[in-house]
């Protein structure tokens, strides 16, 4: 990951926006009918379109800024995405006795599949974790989602927390207009496309 920032954009840009996520699938489709499908990603990127029309002036331009802090796609920031920002009870390895890292993760499980999703930019103060179903003292590296911490050997280890998700902006350019509303100030005229980033 190139240069990052680990402050959150608003929270409140996140009202009436569209969140969404992408995996990259190869389809053949043969002679017979058959097809062959092929996994180009194991992991999807998230793409946000962030809606600002109902935010008050003084929002547009903390938007604004961002962009100019991080020089439109540049550097990296944080993003609640409203419809996954939690993990509960979610199984991050087992303890060797002695103390080790481990990687803070999430499930997603449908039928007989699941998925595993690394959670690098955990939200500062939200983790808990637990060994054997009891919370205990770890150190969180809420940069990078790793934690550190001793566990009897076979020992279960789980944490819950909210987490956000790594982004930049989707373009260089950001638009904004000047209307009576926004008292000569400028304000966004469009909305700003967002797009998760891999660590």
């Amino acid at each position: 990951m190139s240069a990052f920032n680990e402050a959150r954009l608003l929270d409140r840009v996140a009202y009436g926006s569209e969140f969404g996520h992408r995996y990259n699938t190869s389809v053949r489709e043969l002679r017979s009918g058959v097809e062959r499908r092929n996994a180009e990603w194991q992991r999807p990127l998230g793409r946000y379109a962030v809606r600002y029309q109902n935010l008050d002036t003084r929002h547009h331009q903390i938007v604004i800024a961002a962009h100019h802090a991080c020089m439109g796609r540049l550097i990296g920031f944080r993003f609640r995405d409203w419809t996954d920002f939690t993990a509960e009870d979610a199984v991050i390895g087992y303890g060797t006795g002695a103390t080790e890292n481990y990687q803070l993760c999430k499930y997603y499980v449908f039928g007989t599949l699941s998925s595993q999703r690394d959670i690098v930019k955990p939200v500062n103060g939200t983790v808990v974790v637990s060994v054997a179903g009891a919370p205990v003292a770890a150190q969180v590296d809420y940069s990078t989602g790793v934690v550190q911490l001793r566990a009897d050997d076979g020992a279960e280890i789980t944490w819950r927390g909210e987490f956000d998700v790594p982004v930049r902006f989707a373009d260089d350019e950001i638009g904004f207009t000047f209307d009576n509303r926004a008292g000569g100030t400028p304000i966004l005229n469009s909305d700003v496309e967002l797009v998760e980033i891999r660590r």
